[in-house]
């Protein structure tokens, strides 16, 4: 007969109930339907488990909406005692990315919505992916915050062995209590048998025991694990798990004590002090690495998982985020200045109706969704994207920052060079003179819209294993008989929602930006541009520009030159010969009806021939987008976004906006051939692999055949019609 321990173990459940700003409106009900009120009514037949929750503001606000019934769903479980809710940032950000204004103030923000929904006052904290750094606690004290959740990983990373009860930690004499979260219970629960989770928690009562400590088993995690993922669903309360779950550890409550996390702590002291290093779970620290040193990285993780040292293998950093892909660092960036300007503006008339409103749009502009990647994470998700991005805009437009006309000059992204910032009428636009005076932003201001959400491909760690698989013929697709199978988040199986998505891993060299320009060799194909193999003779990234600001009697001017130089050896000179290149004339013209950029381009010290001048106009426009092209006869040409395709002597384009139900259109003066590549990046989530659109790239190609002092000049006009 199996020995049963005398001493208990307590374990406390943590669920944390999450939707991302923008998410789509089924995404959320689904949610609801399959996981969370399963969730909530299952708790509500098992009053002896006692739980802690914690819901995301941004969750809140779409069911109060949307399923109202949660609202009493989860007052009758705070009402009976059975379970503890949790604070944290409002919108669900990843806190250390925020400035602490921010980062309080979004705290404070979801404390209050928990008093006023549910009349408790949190005490304990759920930290956003479990991103930890140092300084936390002296944010985190004055909003009267006790505890919050950290990884294992988090005390390997501090040398720490026993991880089964709790720590204390500080920072400038502040105190904070750290409760343990235990990567192999999320691996167990729910996806193996429940006997393995019994023997688990057995040893760590036995490990209580013998170090004579009240032993803490805690698993905190997404609510969404037990119904929303793919077969959970079935797996959990069609064929019973949690009812058996719950069964099992009502069957041991002599030895296994459901506890919330505030209760623990009343009753049992920690076990002392520790400084933790920055860090997140271990899978996070991973995919903030770069690619190449990730897949290094986890080739040694394997070699010695079963090992001790295994625990030592940390990882990266998640600030590093912010440098694997600069798209994310630009919008996070753009937060942090508008909140520093919100600041600027309350300071001059106070902290109005207007101020606020902006600051609560630059809080959900930080949901933490849209800047991260790995199996989760957003970070191609364009809807979610696009999202962050829109409030920032409302946070302008609403609180009355920067109004019409406006220009200044500051370094927005902290790259060490400065951007041009120029607004008239409903447009915007951050352009930047060491990249050849391109658009790091595009806005069209009334519809909230910024433009320029195109994402680079970027290669991920992942890739390897569907290539390798694709070998084999080992992927398994929707035709497969294993794909209705139960299927385990971290399964090596390797899944695709279609077959043949080994050939979409592309990558691009350079960021997608609108006005980038490239010098190209007169060969370069589109099967070039859309697998990302063109080599410029010169380009944008190699020339910095002066500029100049101006206003005109109806509009803005933002005037720039510079000496773009050859990149390659090409017309029979070495490169980086200063007597050579192309001297390139760009300004922008800003009406309140359009934007006109103009060209002009002079080579220098030479002739240039064979060569085409490629302008690229990088959209945040997906798949669901069609594309209509007027030629030169006026006839019109519906175009599909989901395919490469060339459009010879293009005179303008109209493209459907999906995020604004307006139209942008684009006028080229002289006609051009307009070269359009869908950026589609091959991603993974939980689902497996699965291709996502990341915009699109058009580029406006002329042939350039241009004797020295000869010179170029050309047109594009922006229009949005709503």
């Amino acid at each position: 007969m199996r020995f049963m321990p005398k001493s208990p173990v307590y374990f406390s459940l943590v669920l944390h109930f999450h939707q991302p700003v923008g998410n789509f409106d089924h995404v959320f009900a689904n949610a609801y339907d399959l996981a969370y009120k399963p969730l909530l009514d299952h708790l509500w037949d098992y009053p002896d488990i006692r739980v802690g929750l914690h819901f995301s503001g941004c969750l809140l606000d779409w069911l109060l909406e949307h399923r109202p019934a949660v609202h009493e769903q989860v007052g009758r479980l705070v009402k009976r005692g059975q379970v503890e809710i949790l604070a944290g940032g409002y919108y669900e950000p990843v806190l250390p990315m925020l400035r602490p204004e921010d980062a309080q103030g979004q705290v404070r923000m979801h404390i209050r919505a928990m008093e006023d929904l549910w009349s408790v006052t949190p005490t304990g904290l759920w930290l956003t992916e479990r991103v930890w750094e140092p300084h936390l606690p002296s944010w985190l004290a004055p909003l009267g915050l006790r505890y919050s959740l950290v990884d294992d990983n988090h005390l390997h990373r501090a040398g720490v062995r026993c991880l089964v009860g709790t720590w204390l930690t500080e920072d400038c004499g502040h105190p904070l209590r750290l409760l343990v979260n235990l990567k192999p219970l999320r691996r167990l629960i729910p996806w193996q048998p429940l006997d393995a989770v019994w023997t688990m928690l057995g040893d760590l009562a036995e490990l209580g025991r013998n170090q004579g400590i009240a032993p803490l088993a805690c698993l905190g995690d997404d609510a969404e694990r037990f119904g929303l993922w793919p077969r959970t669903h079935e797996h959990c309360w069609e064929q019973g798990y949690m009812r058996r779950f719950f069964d099992g550890l009502l069957e041991r409550r002599d030895w296994i004590k459901t506890v919330t996390p505030a209760e623990y702590m009343e009753r049992h002291a920690d076990q002392g002090r520790v400084y933790l290093p920055t860090a997140s779970y271990l899978e996070m620290m991973d995919w903030a690495m770069p690619t190449q040193e990730a897949a290094t990285l986890g080739t040694y993780r394997r070699a010695c998982e079963t090992q001790d040292i295994s625990r030592f293998l940390s990882g990266g950093f998640w600030r590093n985020f912010l440098v694997k892909y600069p798209e994310v660092n630009w919008l996070q960036k753009r937060g942090l200045d508008l909140s520093r300007a919100l600041d600027g503006l309350a300071a001059e008339r106070g902290e109005d109706a207007a101020v606020e409103s902006g600051r609560k749009r630059v809080w959900a502009s930080q949901c933490n969704c849209a800047y991260w990647h790995g199996v989760f994470g957003g970070v191609y998700l364009t809807h979610l994207r696009q999202a962050n991005a829109s409030n920032l805009l409302a946070a302008q437009e609403e609180s009355g920052l920067w109004p019409s006309p406006h220009w200044s000059v500051r370094d927005v992204d902290v790259d060490g060079r400065e951007e041009v910032h120029a607004r008239f009428g409903p447009w915007q636009l951050f352009l930047s003179p060491a990249n050849g005076a391109a658009a790091k932003e595009l806005d069209y201001l009334p519809k909230r819209l910024n433009l320029a959400t195109a994402f680079a491909r970027h290669p991920e760690p992942y890739h390897q294993a569907l290539r390798e698989a694709a070998e084999k013929g080992e992927v398994i697709t929707p035709d497969h008989p294993q794909w209705k199978e139960f299927f385990h988040i971290h399964s090596a199986e390797v899944r695709a929602k279609e077959p043949g998505l080994e050939r979409l891993l592309d990558y691009d060299r350079f960021d997608h930006m609108p006005f980038a320009d490239y010098l190209l060799p007169d060969e370069t194909s589109l099967d070039d541009l859309t697998h990302g193999r063109f080599q410029p003779l010169a380009s944008s990234w190699q020339t910095a520009m002066t500029w100049e600001i101006q206003g005109l009697k109806e509009g803005m001017e933002a005037a720039f030159t510079g000496r773009m130089a050859f990149t390659e050896n090409s017309f029979d000179k070495p490169v980086g010969d200063p007597s050579r290149g192309l001297d390139v004339e760009k300004s922008f013209r800003l009406f309140t009806d359009r934007v006109e950029v103009d060209y002009r381009i002079t080579a220098c010290g030479g002739d240039v021939r064979n060569a085409i001048w490629a302008t690229e106009l990088a959209l945040g426009l997906t798949s669901r987008c069609t594309g209509r092209s007027h030629g030169n006869g006026g006839g019109e040409e519906e175009k599909d976004l989901e395919q490469s395709w060339s459009f010879v002597a293009l005179a303008d384009v109209t493209f459907a906006c999906p995020y604004s139900q307006g139209r942008f259109l684009v006028e080229v003066s002289p006609e051009a051939t307009l070269r359009h590549v869908p950026l589609w990046a091959v991603t993974k989530s939980e689902s497996g692999f699965e291709r996502t659109p990341q915009g699109s790239a058009f580029y406006f190609c002329r042939p350039l055949r241009l004797t020295s002092g000869g010179e170029e000049r050309f047109r594009l006009t922006l229009r949005f019609v709503e």
